[in-house]
């Protein structure tokens, strides 16, 4: 099902197409390139390191299982280049792929199954019969690795919390696994590499290659003794040697290494002057603020204010766009910004990165925690925050209910930035975009499948808007929706179903009922119903939600579209096709003019038209619109998606009923690998896949192989849909034809009873399924009565 978001509240488009959520699914022999995903090429002026470089090679290839080495050390001492450096030079020996991970962030496992959109894969929520956690879905992954041969180096840069890892970490034999941390003293099963700062030569070496082509050769070994005593000054720390490197290329000719020392060693006294803690810091370390110090110091005004704003960007890479927006809506000058970020870069206060032709922004953690002590004292502190807030909920808003692969790539950088906003700015986000901020981060995960890690989004909005806005607040009742809808689409009824009804009952309370939000929560618990095969509680829900919407926002808007085809579907599973039809071509008009004929809800229109004339046997005009779905569904969503599964379903039952087994049997095939490789055999999808190939053996006169699929498709349905729901007595049903298709009637005909018995509770003694599966029973009755005279 597809959802909308208007206000804070999703709205549900009830849609076979999307038979609840699938993951993607890769066939074995897919040829996939291998994910190389190195940040950027390293520091140009990397020198020395060589013996650390060939130690760490030895130690990822030992002989256990899985290699893990961890590059410790203190900020600025060059772990991240290190392992850049590293990746570089032995790429051909890891086939399987290079993987970098950014672990600062906390959320690791988040971080690895971002992955699976890189080979089109979603993450089962369920595998073998049972629901899988966040540990056991990374787990996944890890085995479904492609390329499924050939090593590979799985990178996890500044991991803060060890803890935090360990659980996440492949144990496949051909995983070679690299840390770069603060920590010491990690492990006793992970081969500790503790980096240490370069050799007095090697900081010479650097610094000769930073600041040689501006000075020269020979007014550099006319100063040699001076820059050792620089370096030596320095801690011989790698980050503290750029900043002094790159603040020397700026100034006049004639300045020289000794003013440089002297500077310094001022700075230095002044800061231990008035603030004596600093004393604690090793020599490194006070090296390297100091030489921040001395940069900071000649920054203009304007250019200090860019860089406290620069210090909010999570530990990530940003772009200048963003930059540019937040400057803008705090009506700051664009050259003096323009002018600003190349002075914080000429002086190594940020790197630029190049990455797939786009240029990329990033601040040296060390960097950013000296920048972020400026931010605190900053007099604009908290119009900073709001700026960084409002900018990325923006950018968020780009994510529609329907992403695309192409879309959800296309924000994923902004994704570490926007969980900064959540987890560390909120206090600077408004009360109208407060639900938006948790809304937008859910819908990012929840649009790739990865419904665990959406979950606590969704949850903590609910706690968050209830801390800040209280319980009568519209945003709340959004809130506890957003949650339900979540529920919903994985098929957990029981625990969407109270969720959705106290956000009806809050929106009607609240806003009153001639609200649009009070349209959309009783359109989202109609679909609830819907879903649980409740269909008299969901038809007046449906009428008046589609009757509230019209007269709000009127007869040309998506939502109205929307509508219609909800209560068209509900008309078609109760047997109303001649009040479903027209709802459902006037819907697919509409989206059509709305959306265009290259859109997600065009492709679900067509879809739903072709069911409802599917649903008539009307075959020759639904052939042509689920040929049409399925070719632009695989145009605009790809072959991984699980519209696309379903469109395969769709046309192979079509095919099916025409007669061409041989035709419908492979697209039945590979909807069913789809469906169990996405959400596993334990989903009312891959129940129905079990069904149609089943009911497609049994025409073939595969009794056997049918029956066991008829009995656990029936095992499944019963498990997750209840023994009132149609589907399992479309099981029964299904099992008893196949029972006395072989003359086994009495097998057959308690399972007709009890078929006959949920048919008539819930669909309606007048229902086509209702008289089918009476018609069958009478049959059944009429070949035992002859088999006993």
């Amino acid at each position: 099902m597809s959802n909308e978001n208007w206000q804070g509240i999703n709205f549900k488009d009830s849609n076979p197409i999307i038979q609840g959520n699938n993951f993607n699914f890769y066939p074995k022999n897919s040829i996939f390139s291998p994910i190389k995903n190195i940040p950027y090429r390293g520091s140009s002026q990397f020198v020395g390191r060589e013996r650390e470089l060939q130690l760490l090679h030895e130690k990822l290839n030992l002989s256990q299982p899985v290699a893990i080495s961890a590059v410790a050390g203190m900020g600025g001492v060059g772990k991240t280049e290190l392992a850049i450096r590293y990746a570089q030079q032995h790429e051909s020996n890891y086939p399987g792929g290079i993987c970098w991970i950014n672990a600062r962030g906390g959320n690791i496992a988040g971080e690895i199954l971002q992955l699976a959109v890189y080979f089109g894969l979603e993450i089962p929520q369920v595998w073998q019969g049972r629901e899988l956690n966040l540990q056991q879905q990374v787990k996944w992954l890890w085995q479904n690795w492609q390329p499924l041969e050939g090593s590979v180096l799985v990178v996890l840069d500044d991991v803060i919390d060890l803890d935090n890892i360990l659980d996440f970490l492949p144990n496949e034999n051909r995983f070679r696994v690299l840390i770069t941390t603060r920590l010491r003293n990690l492990d006793t099963n992970i081969e500790e590499i503790h980096l240490d700062v370069l050799s007095p030569d090697e900081a010479l070496e650097l610094l000769k290659k930073i600041i040689g082509e501006k000075i020269g050769e020979y007014k550099f070994n006319q100063e040699i003794e001076t820059a050792k005593e620089l370096c030596k000054w320095l801690g011989y720390l790698p980050l503290g040697i750029e900043l002094v490197g790159r603040y020397i290329v700026k100034k006049p000719p004639h300045f020289t290494l000794r003013k440089m020392l002297e500077q310094l060693k001022q700075q230095r006294l002044h800061q231990e002057a008035i603030n004596p803690q600093q004393k604690g810091l090793s020599t490194a370390q006070r090296g390297v603020l100091a030489a921040f110090e001395i940069s900071w110091v000649e920054l203009n005004q304007e250019t200090q204010q860019v860089a406290a704003l620069l210090s909010l960007f999570a530990a990530d890479i940003f772009v200048w766009e963003w930059v540019k927006s937040m400057t803008q809506s705090l009506n700051w000058d664009e050259s003096d910004v323009e002018t600003a970020i190349e002075q914080l870069y000429q002086r190594h206060l940020v790197q630029c990165l190049e990455e797939g032709g786009i240029y990329y922004y990033k601040i040296h953690p060390l960097i950013r925690e000296f920048l972020q002590i400026k931010l605190i004292a900053s007099a604009g502190s908290n119009k900073f925050k709001q700026a960084f807030a409002s900018t990325f909920i923006e950018i968020a808003q780009t994510i529609p209910d329907s992403a695309t692969l192409e879309l959800i790539n296309s924000v994923k950088n902004a994704i570490p930035h926007l969980t900064e906003v959540a987890e560390n700015l909120i206090d600077a986000v408004s009360d109208e975009n407060l639900i938006w901020v948790f809304t937008y981060l859910a819908r990012f995960y929840n649009e790739q499948g990865l419904y665990i890690l959406a979950e606590p989004w969704y949850e903590q909005c609910v706690s968050v808007i209830k801390s800040r806005l209280g319980e009568n607040h519209p945003d709340y009742a959004g809130s506890l929706n957003n949650l339900a809808l979540l529920f919903d689409s994985q098929g957990k009824y029981d625990r969407a179903e109270p969720l959705c009804q106290e956000a009806l009952e809050l929106t009607k309370r609240i806003l009153g009922e001639h609200h649009l939000n009070y349209a959309i929560s009783l359109n989202n618990l109609a679909g609830l119903y819907n879903s649980q095969g409740k269909y008299e509680a969901a038809e007046p829900l449906y009428i008046q939600a589609l009757e509230l919407i019209k007269s709000i926002l009127g007869e040309n808007h998506s939502s109205y579209a929307s509508c219609l085809n909800n209560l068209a579907l509900l008309y078609n599973s109760q047997g109303n096709y001649y009040k479903a039809e027209p709802l459902c071509q006037e819907a697919l008009e509409l989206t059509k003019c709305i959306f265009g004929e290259h859109h997600p809800k065009y492709a679900q229109s067509l879809n739903n038209l072709a069911l409802i004339y599917y649903s008539q046997r009307k075959y020759d005009h639904a052939e042509p619109l689920y040929i049409q779905t399925l070719e632009l569904t695989k145009r605009i969503l790809g072959e991984h998606h699980p519209n696309y599964a379903s469109s395969l379903n769709n046309l192979a039952a079509l095919y099916y009923s025409q007669g061409k087994y041989e035709v419908a049997e492979p697209l039945y095939l590979q909807a069913l690998e789809l469906r169990k490789s996405i959400f596993g055999e334990n989903y009312p999808d891959y129940a129905s896949s079990l069904s149609n190939l089943a009911e497609l053996y049994k025409s073939q006169g595969k009794y056997e192989a049918a029956e066991l699929l008829y009995i656990q498709a029936l095992e499944l349905r019963k498990s997750i849909l209840g023994e009132n729901h149609p589907d399992y007595a479309t099981s029964l049903n299904n099992l008893a034809e196949l029972y006395q298709s072989q003359g086994r009637h009495y097998e057959a005909e308690p399972l007709f009873i009890q078929a006959l018995e949920i048919c008539e509770q819930s669909l309606g003694i007048a229902h086509p399924n209702t008289m089918t599966v009476r018609g069958n029973y009478a049959i059944c009755l009429k070949e035992m009565s002859q088999r006993k005279r």
